[in-house]
């Protein structure tokens, strides 16, 4: 390998960029943020009783954003969650918070009389730490 060298003439020309070839759509997985000049409020969220698997964590939370609490308390467009355990919150939410849900499969009739006792979750949301932008808004310039 140490003998093996790469010359500026045994790279094959690389063609009018952008000009030769098919064209296709790219989609990438990126998108632009706007980041506020404030301070964010960090939450941890417990599942009771717990859950290990991310399929109903992710309905869990579905659910919750459905409910009455869920926008009393503030959090209907004002909160980012990673549908397991973390919530951003733009403002500070009310201490303590607890969001219970009553769980059904997004393909289940909740009229079916066979099923039986729905589950009941709760989440409750903990105050982790102020989130300050300023720094992060320094480092990307904005």
């Amino acid at each position: 390998m140490k003998q093996m060298t790469v010359r500026p003439s045994d790279l094959p020309p690389r063609p009018d960029f952008g000009t030769v070839g098919p064209s296709f759509k790219l989609r990438t997985n990126f998108f632009p943020v706007r980041l506020p000049k404030k301070t964010l409020f960090e939450y941890d969220v417990a599942i009771t009783p717990g859950v290990a698997i991310r399929r109903v964590k992710r309905r869990i939370f579905q659910l919750a954003e459905a409910t009455n609490d869920w926008t009393k308390h503030g959090l209907k467009g004002k909160v980012a969650h990673d549908y397991s355990s973390k919530v951003v919150a733009v403002s500070k939410l009310p201490d303590p918070l607890v969001i219970k849900i009553i769980f059904s499969d997004e393909d289940e009739d909740p009229k079916d009389k066979k099923k039986q006792k729905p589950k009941e979750y709760t989440l409750t949301f903990k105050f982790v730490k102020d989130l300050d932008t300023t720094n992060l808004l320094e480092y990307v310039h904005l």
